[in-house]
């Protein structure tokens, strides 16, 4: 029995799929249900270089009946372009029960050639937090108690936090930051998210920056080291870039989803922090898949 993690070959943006299996507890023998989980989206059907996302759930994501399975859980780790483009080709096609989002006062630059990219995006995010039901619309910090699907599936927030939070849309001297300087703080309230089953363990990150780390190292040391699967933050960009933390992970696997042409990434950083881990990149490998046994054996598919 194993958990898949689908890595999509979006260019400079992210979008990984969890299938969680369905599983029946030793201890307890509770069956627990089969459930999809996907955070962030980086869809355009135009760039034919890049996975067309839809057509990839499509294919990969069908019931025993041969209908398309819903995505239990959808986490926007926070609300830039390359993290929800082609959202609404996403809630268009496709059934989400659940939408997890971060509490914040961001609002988009509403000029030039990149806002007319994904104004019908930002206007259906803005839509889908209004919404009081299908998809429900939750938003969470590290302070939340685990509720029972949380447990189900292992899943445990160490970002955002109410300290991130006044981080992000505070200054120093106690003024509040306006929508432009927000934006440029808004990678430290990335959804952090430890996924721990038995001996795997798995960390999402968003776009988490160092204010982000130093946070989480500070309150989740423990609970950070020795990771079996680090989706590296920020598509493994210096700006996010944390020595201290990566020694104290340790990593077996790192992923970066990033293109070929993306500048300030930094592989060489993270494997001379974290000398046993093996690199994966979507710009080499394309959409991939890393099958993970409850012990921590991953393979690549």
């Amino acid at each position: 029995m194993s958990i898949k993690l689908h890595f999509l070959n979006v260019g400079n943006g992210d979008c990984t799929i969890i299938d969680f299996p369905a599983r029946v507890v030793k201890k307890t023998k509770e069956e627990k249900d089969e459930r999809i989980m996907m955070v962030d989206v980086n869809h355009n059907s135009e760039y034919n270089e890049y996975e067309h996302v839809i057509n990839y759930y499509k294919k990969n994501f069908k019931n025993e009946s041969g209908g398309l399975r819903s995505i239990f859980r959808y986490v926007a780790t926070h609300p830039h372009k390359d993290h929800m483009k082609g959202l609404t080709a996403l809630f268009d096609n496709i059934s989400v029960i659940n939408f997890w989002d971060i509490e914040h006062n961001f609002e988009p630059d509403q000029s030039g050639p990149q806002w007319e990219e994904y104004k019908d995006d930002w206007d259906r995010y803005v839509e889908i937090r209004k919404g009081k039901e299908n998809p429900k619309v939750l938003f969470y910090t590290d302070a939340q108690k685990p509720v029972q699907y949380w447990n189900e599936d292992c899943i445990e927030i160490l970002s955002p936090s109410k300290e991130l939070y006044d981080f992000v849309h505070t200054k120093e001297d106690g003024t509040k930051r306006n929508a432009e300087e927000i934006g440029a703080q808004l990678n430290n309230l990335s959804y952090v998210l430890l996924i721990h089953i038995n001996n795997l363990k798995i960390l999402l990150t968003g776009d988490a920056e160092p204010r982000c780390w130093e946070y989480i190292l500070k309150n989740y040391k423990e609970k950070i080291k020795n990771i079996d699967i680090l989706k590296a933050p920020h598509h493994g960009r210096e700006s996010a870039f944390h020595e201290e933390t990566i020694k104290v992970m340790n990593p077996k696997h790192i992923v970066f989803s990033v293109s070929e042409d993306c500048e300030y990434v930094v592989p060489e950083k993270y494997k001379k922090a974290a000398p046993r881990a093996i690199v994966y990149k979507t710009c080499d490998l394309g959409s991939f898949i890393l099958d993970c046994d409850f012990d921590g054996n991953v393979t690549l598919v």
